[in-house]
């Protein structure tokens, strides 16, 4: 091996493959130089990948950041749970952990009619629900205007609460796999490409 290879100048991927091809009992200086650079060039990769996540913040017409959605999404989580809880005084709990067919449909009309009742302005005059107008996002068409309260409330969440109410496959989707999908390129869930729609910021 060259001994007066320059680690500094490779790239991460190179150090990568040169990480997985060097002989560690023969050059284990070289070795853990390349590991050295290897946490270096990784941390500055997800500090670059913060610093561009932060200079998008609040530019209008860019996608919202993963942490701005998870903080508007908490937001309306808490709105809603907060919702069910006359749900649950009239049926008591213990109808709950076993719940009737009956008893899911109810709570699924009521968990859309609530959803109606407390977003149903913000959504049909903003696209935004209660946690995005405090954020200052939007839920848009891909061409960027907003998209409509018919779209958001039959394609983005009439799939996902419906598909919520199936035993364990449906809930599976919707808690995991659903909100997996913002760590893809696009920052976009699965209800947004069931959709065709993005959350994009807003001028404020």
């Amino acid at each position: 091996m060259d001994s007066n290879i320059n680690f500094n100048n490779y790239s991460l991927d190179e150090l990568y493959d040169s990480s997985q091809s060097i002989d560690r009992d023969v050059y284990p200086e070289r070795a853990k130089i390349i590991d050295d650079l290897i946490i270096l060039r990784e941390k500055e990769q997800a500090q670059e990948c913060t610093k561009q996540e932060v200079s998008i913040k609040n530019i209008p017409g860019e996608k919202s950041t993963r942490w701005d959605r998870l903080w508007a999404g908490l937001i309306d989580a808490v709105i809603h749970m907060t919702a069910t809880i006359p749900l649950f005084l009239y049926f008591g709990m213990e109808a709950f952990k076993d719940p009737s067919f009956s008893l899911i449909m109810v709570a699924l009309v009521y968990g859309l009619s609530m959803t109606l009742i407390l977003q149903g302005y913000l959504l049909h005059n903003y696209g935004q629900t209660i946690g995005k107008h405090i954020i200052g996002i939007r839920i848009e068409n891909l061409d960027g205007t907003k998209a409509d309260i018919k779209k958001i409330f039959l394609l983005r969440l009439l799939p996902m609460s419906v598909c919520s109410v199936i035993p364990v496959v449906g809930q599976f989707i919707t808690g995991f796999i659903n909100p997996i999908f913002i760590f893809g390129k696009e920052r976009r869930c699965l209800h947004d490409y069931i959709a065709k729609t993005k959350v994009c910021y807003i001028s404020t």
